[in-house]
C-alpha cells in the first residue's frame, strides 16, 4: 500500500500549484516544501499552516474511522464503519478508477461519481470490497443515504450497516448548535444578551396519583377526621 500523502502535497495538488509556487507564496524554501512532502523533514504546526494557507487551503480534524471485520455467511467477509463520514467536493462527484484484474477484465474500469446509476454502481461495489481506505476516500456518508435502498448488496452487508446509517440520521440528544457561532457573534454585535438553548436534563418520572375513590383510604380518614367535618 502507497504512503498517503501528506496534506501539504494533497493542498498543493488541489491548488494546481508547483512546489516552487507554494515556497514562493508561503516564505519557505522550495528543497524545504519537497522534503515535507517527502515525509524526511517535519514541519512545524506554523510552517504548515502557512503553506495551506498559500494554497488556499487550511487544516481542519475529521473523525477517525472504526471499521469492524463480519463473518459472511455465504463465505468470506466484510467490513462494517462505526460511522459515516463525508467526502469533500468535487472528490465526492469525481471520477474514479479501479484496476480492471479485480473484475477479471483487461481494461481499468472507470465511474462517473457525478452520476447518480453510476454511483450507485460504485457504492454497490466498494462496500463489499474490503477495504477501508478505498471507502473513507470515495463513498461519501450523505450521497450513501440518498441511495441506499437501491444498492445492489447482499442482505447481510445492508442488515450490518443499517444500524450506522440509523445512527447518522437520528436526532441528536445534545444541545443544538450555534452554526459557525454566528448568533453569537450577532449578538455581541448589538449588544443583544445571548441565551443560547442549553440540553435539557431529563424530567424524574411523575408517579402517577391514583383515582380517589369512596373506600380508598384517604377517603375513609377524612370520614372520621373531625378536621373534615
Amino acid at each position: 500500500m502507497p504512503t498517503t500523502k501528506t496534506v501539504i502535497e494533497q493542498a498543493r495538488r488541489a491548488a494546481g500549484i508547483s512546489q516552487e509556487q507554494m515556497a514562493r507564496w508561503s516564505a519557505t524554501q522550495q528543497s524545504s516544501v519537497s522534503e515535507y512532502e517527502s515525509r524526511k523533514k517535519s514541519p512545524t504546526l506554523e510552517v504548515v499552516e502557512r503553506l495551506l494557507e498559500a494554497a488556499d487551503a487550511e487544516l481542519a480534524f475529521r473523525p477517525i474511522i472504526d471499521f469492524e471485520s463480519r463473518d459472511n455467511p455465504d463465505g468470506g467477509w466484510f467490513l462494517v464503519p462505526d460511522q459515516l463520514w463525508s467526502v469533500p467536493m468535487p472528490d465526492c462527484f469525481a471520477k474514479v478508477q479501479v484496476a480492471g484484474v479485480l473484475f477479471k477484465s483487461a481494461r481499468t474500469k472507470v465511474w462517473d461519481l457525478s452520476v447518480e446509476a453510476q454511483r450507485i454502481d460504485y457504492y454497490s461495489w466498494a462496500l463489499q470490497c474490503r477495504h477501508a481506505d478505498l471507502m473513507v476516500d470515495s463513498v461519501d456518508g450523505v450521497l450513501l443515504l440518498q441511495v441506499w435502498d437501491r444498492l445492489d448488496i447482499p442482505e447481510v452487508i445492508r442488515e450490518a450497516w443499517q444500524p450506522v446509517l440509523d445512527a447518522a440520521t437520528t436526532s441528536q440528544d445534545r444541545s443544538p448548535r450555534d452554526p459557525a457561532g454566528f448568533s453569537a457573534w450577532i449578538t455581541k454585535a448589538i449588544g443583544v444578551e445571548w441565551r443560547p438553548i442549553r440540553k435539557r436534563k431529563p424530567r424524574a418520572p411523575q408517579i402517577p396519583i391514583g383515582r380517589v375513590t369512596r373506600d380508598s383510604p384517604i377517603s375513609i380518614f377524612r370520614r372520621s377526621s373531625p378536621w373534615y367535618d
